[in-house]
């Protein structure tokens, strides 16, 4: 993993332009291990509805709509919510959507904790409250030794390293990236009830 070159990407979004993005933020990407995953399966399993309405919607409207915006990247399916209109930061929720899937998950808002979560087959392999290594829990810890390893590394350097190496982990784990100008456009979305 080159975790750090990453990292210093996300720090430099987090610091200029993208700075917005650290009020709130909640990131998850599916891999799937058997076969394909499509946005209307993942926009299935989010909703709990087999007929999960897909619209196309910007951020502005996603966020009216109460929706999440989803994309298909390079085999993946990404969730990204910027107003936590989801439970995506629910360990138990990550664990369901995680049916025959690898899922990485990180999230943050300003007035509640951070975490990142690692999910696969219905268990949770790793959760990581505040972004804290210390205070990591999970049915295997083994598993994640190098991430751990880089957010314990970056726990005492300047604001953002925390929150960028975990959007690096995720990045580098799954190979779905965030960049600031997907955030320019629609997106596919599903609408969730609350």
């Amino acid at each position: 993993m080159n975790v750090q070159a990453t990292a210093q990407r996300y720090a430099e979004i987090l610091l200029g332009d993208g700075s917005w993005l650290t009020e709130e933020l909640a990131w998850t990407v599916l891999r799937p291990r058997v076969g394909p995953l499509t946005l209307s399966d993942v926009a299935q399993r989010l909703s709990g509805n087999s007929h999960a309405v897909i619209v196309e919607r910007d951020f502005e409207e996603a966020y009216a709509a109460n929706a999440v915006v989803l994309d298909e990247t390079d085999g993946a399916v990404m969730i990204v919510d910027l107003h936590r209109t989801s439970n995506t930061p629910d360990p138990d929720f990550i664990a369901r959507l995680s049916r025959d899937v690898d899922v990485w998950h990180v999230s943050w808002h300003t007035a509640l904790s951070r975490r990142m979560i690692h999910a696969l087959d219905g268990r949770i392999l790793a959760a990581v409250p505040h972004l804290d290594p210390a205070e990591a829990v999970g049915e295997d810890l083994d598993s994640v030794q190098a991430e751990l390893a880089a957010l314990s590394a970056a726990q005492h350097d300047d604001w953002p390293a925390v929150e960028a190496t975990a959007l690096a982990i995720v990045e580098e784990r799954t190979g779905a990236r965030l960049r600031l100008d997907w955030f320019d456009h629609a997106h596919t979305s599903v609408a969730l009830d609350q």
